[in-house]
C-alpha cells in the first residue's frame, strides 16, 4: 500500500477557545482531508501585522523536511509558501485576496489594487489554483484554477427547531430575529446597508425586526444563531463563495443576499431565497417576502445536489494534491519549474 500523501497547511491562525475567528471552515476541511486518508500538517502563522510572514520562514523550512506538498490559503499564506523551493505548491485563494478589500464606499484602496495584482502574479508561480468562485478563476486567467468552494459540515449545520435554538441560546422569544452575516466593523460587509434594510422592512411589516450580527460568535454556537432567526441577509461588497450562506442553506434558513460571490448560484431556483440590487429599499421588499414565506426545505437539498459537503469537497481538494504529485513524479521526482 502506498503511503499517505503528507500536505503542510499554511494559514493563519484556526478558530480557539479563546479566538473565534472566521477559519472555522477550513479547520473542517482540515478534518474532512484527513477522512479521506491524507496526511494534514497544520502551520499556523502567528505574530502581529505583517511581518509575521517573514519571521515564520525559518520554521517554515523546518516543518516542510517531512510532507510531499505545501497549501497555502489567502493570499499572505501563499506568498509564504513561495518562499521555498522544495515542495510542490498549492494556493487557495479565499476571495478579497484576489478580488480586493473595499472601503465603506465600496471602493478599492491603492493598496488592496496593489495586493490582487501581486497575488494574480502569485498564481504563476505555483503549481496549483484553487478559487472559490467562478468569477475569481476568470481574474488569475489564463493561469488555469480549480473552482472548489468550501464544503459543509451537515451533521453540524442541520435543521432545527426554532423556540429550541432560541432557548438554548437565551434570546427573548417575543422576538423576531435576522441574522446579518458578518462583522458590523468590517467595512467590506456593509453593514450600514443591512440595518437601513431591516429597519426598512420592520416599518413595511408594522413590527421590529431584530437584526443579529454574526460577530465573534464560537462555531459551535453558529447553527443556532442560524435556527433561531428567521431570514440573514448578505451585504458584503466581496465575497468568494461565502460558506456563511452555505451553512444557512443547510439549516434551511432563508437568505436575502445583493449579488455577490457565487450566491446567485448557489440560491438559484430555491424557494425562500431572494438575490436583490444593492439597494435597502429592495432588500427590505424581499426581506418582508421571505418572512411571510412558509419554512423551506430546499436549502439543504441545494448544498447537497450541488456537492457542497464536507466530504465531496474533501475529495476533490485531495484529488488536486494527487494531480500535483503525479506531475511531480511525471518529471523524475523533481520540481517543474514556473
Amino acid at each position: 500500500m502506498s503511503r499517505p500523501i503528507s500536505v503542510l497547511v499554511v494559514t493563519v491562525p484556526l478558530p480557539s477557545a479563546s479566538d473565534a475567528n472566521t477559519m472555522a471552515p477550513l479547520a473542517r476541511q482540515i478534518a474532512s482531508l484527513r477522512d479521506e486518508g491524507v496526511d494534514v500538517q497544520v502551520f499556523e502563522v502567528e505574530g502581529a501585522g505583517k511581518v509575521k510572514y517573514f519571521t515564520s520562514i525559518p520554521k517554515l523550512h523546518r516543518a516542510i523536511r517531512a510532507v510531499d506538498i505545501v497549501h497555502g490559503h489567502f493570499g499572505y499564506c501563499g506568498w509564504l509558501a513561495r518562499f521555498q523551493w522544495s515542495k510542490p505548491i498549492v494556493v487557495s485563494f479565499m476571495g478579497d485576496d484576489l478580488l480586493g478589500t473595499p472601503g465603506e464606499d465600496g471602493q478599492l484602496g491603492r493598496m488592496s489594487v496593489f495586493m490582487t495584482r501581486v497575488n494574480r502574479y502569485l498564481a504563476r508561480l505555483v503549481d496549483a489554483v484553487i478559487v472559490k468562485s467562478a468569477e475569481m478563476a476568470r481574474v488569475v486567467a489564463p493561469v488555469e484554477a480549480s473552482v472548489v468552494p468550501n464544503g459543509v459540515d451537515l451533521s453540524v449545520f442541520e435543521p432545527m427547531e426554532r423556540t429550541t435554538a432560541i432557548e438554548r441560546l437565551d434570546w427573548d422569544p417575543e422576538k423576531r430575529y435576522v441574522l446579518f452575516a458578518g462583522d458590523p466593523r468590517n467595512p467590506r460587509k456593509q453593514f450600514s446597508l443591512a440595518s437601513a434594510a431591516t429597519a426598512r422592512a420592520s416599518e413595511l411589516m408594522g413590527e421590529d425586526l431584530t437584526l443579529v450580527p454574526l460577530s465573534q460568535v464560537p462555531a459551535e454556537q453558529v447553527p443556532f444563531y442560524m435556527s433561531a432567526c428567521e431570514a440573514m441577509l448578505m451585504t458584503s461588497y466581496v465575497e468568494g463563495s461565502p460558506n456563511v450562506v452555505k451553512e444557512a442553506m443547510a439549516c434551511n434558513l432563508k437568505v436575502v443576499s445583493v449579488e455577490v460571490g457565487d450566491v446567485a448560484e448557489l440560491l438559484e431556483g430555491l424557494a425562500g431565497y431572494r438575490v436583490l440590487p444593492r439597494d435597502a429599499d429592495a432588500l427590505a421588499l424581499g426581506l418582508q417576502e421571505v418572512l411571510g414565506e412558509p419554512d423551506t426545505e430546499d436549502g439543504r437539498r441545494g448544498v447537497i445536489a450541488q456537492g457542497l459537503d464536507l466530504a465531496t469537497v474533501g475529495r476533490r481538494v485531495a484529488g488536486i494534491y494527487e494531480q500535483v504529485l503525479g506531475r511531480d513524479r511525471d518529471h523524475d521526482g523533481g520540481r517543474v519549474a514556473p
